[in-house]
């Protein structure tokens, strides 16, 4: 049985409910000094017992939503973070860093774009303390030579959890699986080829959504085996459509999305992906139910005309 190690509690401090003072710049890189201020609130939480960090930004004056995304990746020893709004719908590009080794400031700095230009885009934290905390965006478009600060945001905790925002629920797809499951799994050994075993073992899942719904997101805990597993779901409600991302505790980072939708009661999702090098297509099928769930993944080498099923997960609800 695996004995889980903490690996980082980098972004702890973040735990919990905070109001949110905003300042964002009103242009960049247009020599602009005209600042516009609103408040929000945000609330946040930790998965993999510190390596994920997950916060749910609420805008009451906008009627919108943001969520940040922080992965640890266990290898390099440092976070990707990446940036969602509920007016796109969207994965930002990711911006990538690590603490200070003094541990109270941190700076992560990735690829963007603004405009339809290529620009670099950097998160700042600072001031850290035990009910305040302090972060900063700045854009570049020199490469990296000089920046400019358009997003200031001043975290004070709060005691209570923030309230709902009046906006209209986009989807419903996934709030059968809010809660905590235990589920049985069957793996097949080796996902593709002949001959091949069958490996089984329990393991239990809590699950919960944000953006009321619109994104869902479980943490699993496998205490048979070598690895812990999350899913971070979004939905896009032009398509109608759903891209899922799995996230290994052992490589800390978003795989390749599968894309799909429910229809008739069952949810199909594909994408492309590769296994050992070999270029292969992947299908996840859920099948909800209210205290009975079921889950299947499956390969195809033949651009999806056979499919080999290689995970089957059975759930049933906690009580």
């Amino acid at each position: 049985m695996t004995t889980w190690t903490k690996v980082t509690g980098d972004f702890d401090f973040l735990n919990g409910y905070f109001d949110v003072r905003h300042r964002t710049l009103k242009k960049a890189f247009a020599g602009c000094d005209e600042w516009q201020e609103f408040d929000g609130t945000t609330t946040a939480h930790t998965y993999f017992d510190g390596a994920i960090s997950v916060d749910e930004m609420r805008f009451p004056t906008k009627g919108s939503y943001g969520l940040s995304v922080r992965v640890f990746n266990p290898v390099a020893k440092d976070w990707s973070i990446w940036w969602i709004s509920s007016t796109t719908m969207e994965l930002y590009p990711p911006v990538h860093g690590r603490w200070a080794e003094d541990g109270k400031s941190c700076r992560l700095v990735g690829d963007d774009e603004l405009d339809g230009e290529p620009i670099l885009c950097s998160y700042a934290w600072s001031d850290i303390t035990e009910t305040t905390a302090h972060w900063e965006q700045a854009y570049s478009n020199d490469g990296g030579e000089t920046w400019e600060v358009n997003w200031i945001m001043d975290f004070t905790r709060r005691s209570t959890p923030p309230p709902a925002l009046d906006v209209p629920k986009l989807t419903d797809d996934f709030d059968f699986l809010v809660g905590r499951w235990n589920f049985h799994n069957r793996r097949r050994r080796p996902v593709l080829g002949e001959p091949a075993t069958w490996h089984s073992f329990d393991a239990t899942m809590e699950v919960t959504s944000y953006f009321d719904g619109a994104i869902s997101f479980d943490e699993g805990w496998f205490p048979t085996e070598d690895f812990r597993g999350a899913t971070l779901r979004i939905y896009n409600p032009e398509s109608k459509t759903w891209n899922i991302h799995w996230i290994n505790s052992t490589r800390g980072q978003l795989e390749t999305p599968v894309t799909g939708s429910f229809d008739s009661g069952t949810g199909i999702f594909e994408g492309p992906d590769e296994w050992n090098g070999v270029p292969i297509d992947v299908r996840f099928e859920w099948t909800p139910g209210k205290d009975k769930a079921a889950w299947t993944q499956s390969f195809s080498t033949d651009h999806g005309q056979t499919w080999t099923p290689n995970w089957y997960m059975e759930h049933s609800r906690v009580k």
